[in-house]
């Protein structure tokens, strides 16, 4: 009998700690799209890679934050890898934070303004009201690149990265935190927000 009440606490503990489980997945995935690549192959080309934890600009503080590029540098290395890439002159994410923090592109606690980016000259930005494969794809093809949001290890951290093209129905992206090219599926293909910065070349 104490062996049959063990083995029903240990069931009713392992549902409990299982239900407990399925509602952080699920409260960390709320309001996340999982999308996959269209059939039209978009390859990358000469994709230009930063790290935010670059010892050149790791300890640059995001406008008058306490924040800095290490820490929460990943959008900006994005912005910056889009506008090298698009302008055909490189700007390094240390540049570009230098020239956010003049323009008062940061809030108080370093978030990017879109707005703010959106009245530089030069400068154009679009926050995308919806996540759609559409919307990415459309931005892909006529020569720019869309920045998406989505969690570290598909259930850690919200983080930026790059979407450079398209392969074997993924998405080839930049990561700002690794050396190497990944995908989109690395992150269970699930994309929370995107946006879009453009340059006049």
């Amino acid at each position: 009998m104490k062996n049959k009440k063990m083995i029903l606490r240990l069931l009713a503990s392992a549902a409990a700690i299982l239900s407990i489980a399925v509602m952080f997945l699920g409260f960390r995935l709320r309001n996340g799209v999982t999308i996959r690549a269209g059939e039209t192959e978009i390859p990358p080309h000469d994709v230009i890679t930063y790290r935010q934890d670059d010892t050149r600009w790791a300890n640059d503080t995001l406008g008058d934050s306490s924040f800095t590029m290490k820490s929460s540098g990943c959008l900006v290395s994005c912005i910056a890898s889009a506008v090298s890439m698009e302008s055909g002159t490189e700007m390094t994410p240390g540049e570009l934070n230098k020239i956010f923090t003049k323009s008062n592109v940061y809030d108080k606690e370093g978030n990017v303004q879109w707005t703010a980016i959106d009245q530089m000259e030069g400068y154009a930005a679009q926050a995308y009201p919806r996540v759609s494969q559409q919307e990415i794809e459309q931005c892909l093809l006529t020569g720019h690149y869309p920045i998406v949001r989505v969690r570290v290890n598909a259930i850690g951290n919200f983080h930026y990265i790059l979407i450079a093209g398209t392969e074997d129905g993924d998405y080839i992206c930049m990561d700002p935190l690794k050396d190497e090219l990944t995908r989109l599926s690395q992150y269970a293909g699930r994309v929370y927000a995107v946006r879009m910065v453009q340059v006049d070349a």
